[in-house]
């Protein structure tokens, strides 16, 4: 039964795709077209401008880490190397000012070059975008930029084309690490200036192995080869994202041959592991997790936030809907990161004791929750679906509540979410990251409304302190309040990701902060 109801469904996805895909649209067949060396990459489409100074979809990132550069990059071991500078920043004693020096004969793909006022646009532009502005609140003159009382950051001071410096206001001992998120990627000032609304859609310069060349909402984005890049010359012509919207269609297409990598939705993962393409899957690991999070306002009770946490049964979800290939979560610092106890159990399932808890709470009969999924992530409705069955046996009736990412955002933002499954890893190897959507500054943003002083005060004591044994203890205080005793969100779980990579295909390589880099990718065909 279960066999023939995933081949309707493959058949159905099948024929949507050939309905609408190529209707209208450039066609490219993957490896090789005229001669060039094209990659052909399956892909769900962002629908927004590429630019993630804007939106934090991954799914930017994943075409514009090709393009735009950040200052430094993250390593597979979870380093940070120089990318666009001729060494690591170096800072003063007191730690507050670093001095940067840019590397000579950069240019962006305008033909630009690449000079310290760029740098500060670009840092000053991601302050007015507010999205991710807070990245930068440390350096000097933050507050008073952001609040259009100042004309520029004061923090950051040019010296001349190529040398420059940012002071912070305080001790802040992520800030390096911080510059190589893509958020802080580098544009050039004139000409993203001079484009407006239009960046990100129709012009994207950077200073990438690879130039933007199209980007069609419900088709594709293309890039291609950069001659001028000051790095080490792409080894491939062009990359095609070829925007497919079903996760089951995106592998058919994989196997017709008509695009060489596909990232394997978690939830196909049991389909193919032991299929005949089973060689061709590739596995990495990724630094955070699904969770829920819990609006206080509406939940003020901890007791019922506790049973909440207490009827999530996460052993049998990474058994039952992740095949496997997740770890039952015991905090929200996940392995990896400074803060991470080895010696915690797996947080507890007990329905008994939520049953209690909610009794003691006012709630013997019964308790009534609606939890908010995005459907555009399939793992988010599976886990929805699993919590709905095991919430029971607690006494808690789920009511789930299915949205599309504008809904999703839209509820979010207005404060309007009880409860919700969502997921969060890295940008830069550092707990200062992990802990990022319940900083204090973040929480009224997210519909969750938490604040707890000991836990802001280790916040700021983290990102002030520079050894390691001292920011272990910080951190582990602070998962501790956050994942047994204030419940504001409740881990579940810590997962490997997977992609399908034709045999022909190979070079790429991946950083800790699970960006993918495809300026040594080669095609052997």
């Amino acid at each position: 039964m279960k066999q023939t109801k995933k081949i309707v469904a493959l058949i159905m996805g099948l024929t949507l795709f050939t309905g609408s895909l190529f209707a209208g649209g450039s066609q490219q067949n993957s490896g090789q077209s005229s001669g060039k060396k094209v990659l052909t990459i399956a892909s769900q489409d962002p629908q927004v401008p590429l630019d993630m100074q804007l939106n934090t979809y991954s799914l930017i990132s994943r075409i514009t880490d090709s393009t735009s550069e950040t200052l430094l990059y993250g390593t597979a071991d979870g380093g940070i190397k120089p990318l666009l500078l001729t060494g690591m920043p170096t800072a003063s004693a007191d730690g507050l000012t670093f001095s940067f020096e840019l590397k000579k004969g950069v240019t962006f793909h305008n033909g630009a070059p690449l000079t310290s006022k760029d740098v500060k646009y670009s840092y000053e532009r991601l302050i007015k975008k507010i999205k991710m502005a807070s990245l930068l609140e440390q350096v000097a003159g933050y507050q008073a930029f952001a609040d259009g009382k100042a004309a520029d950051l004061s923090g950051f001071k040019i010296i001349d084309d190529l040398h420059f410096s940012i002071t912070l206001s305080e001790t802040y001992t992520p800030f390096v690490s911080v510059l190589s998120t893509a958020y802080c990627a580098i544009y050039p000032a004139e000409a993203c200036e001079a484009a407006g609304d239009e960046w990100g859609l129709s012009v994207l310069y950077g200073t990438g192995p690879f130039k933007f060349v199209r980007y069609v909402m419900g088709e594709e984005a293309v890039i291609e080869k950069y001659p001028a890049y000051h790095g080490s010359p792409a080894k491939i012509d062009e990359i095609v994202y070829k925007f497919i919207p079903s996760a089951n269609t995106q592998v058919l297409e994989y196997e017709k041959g008509n695009v060489d990598i596909v990232y394997l939705d978690t939830t196909l993962y049991p389909t193919y592991a032991n299929g005949p393409l089973k060689g061709e899957i590739q596995d990495y690991p990724r630094v955070g997790g699904w969770f829920m999070s819990m609006n206080v306002k509406k939940i003020a009770d901890v007791r019922i936030r506790q049973a909440i946490s207490l009827s999530i049964d996460r052993e049998a979800i990474c058994k039952g809907i992740m095949y496997g290939t997740a770890k039952p979560a015991t905090g929200f610092i996940p392995a990896g990161l400074i803060g991470y106890n080895d010696k915690l159990p797996v947080l507890e399932y007990n329905p008994t004791k939520a049953k209690q808890l909610l009794a003691d709470a006012g709630y013997p009969n019964g308790y009534d929750l609606t939890v908010a999924i995005n459907t555009r992530y399939t793992a988010g409705v599976a886990l929805a679906t699993a919590f709905q069955a095991q919430a029971k046996a607690s006494g808690i009736n789920v009511t789930i509540n299915s949205m599309d990412s504008a809904g999703w955002t839209d509820m979010r933002s207005s404060g309007a979410l009880v409860t919700g499954f969502g997921n969060w890893y890295v940008d830069y190897n550092d707990p200062d990251s992990m802990l990022y959507p319940v900083k204090d500054s973040r929480t009224d943003l997210s519909s969750t409304f938490w604040h707890n002083a000991e836990f802001k005060s280790l916040m700021e004591q983290g990102v002030k302190t520079s050894d390691t044994a001292a920011r272990q203890k910080i951190y582990e205080r602070a998962n501790e309040i956050l994942s047994r005793e204030e419940y504001p969100v409740a881990m579940v779980y810590n997962e490997m990701s997977f992609y399908l990579q034709k045999p022909y295909v190979s070079g790429y390589s991946m950083g800790a902060d699970g960006r993918f880099s495809f300026a040594d990718t080669v095609i052997n065909k």
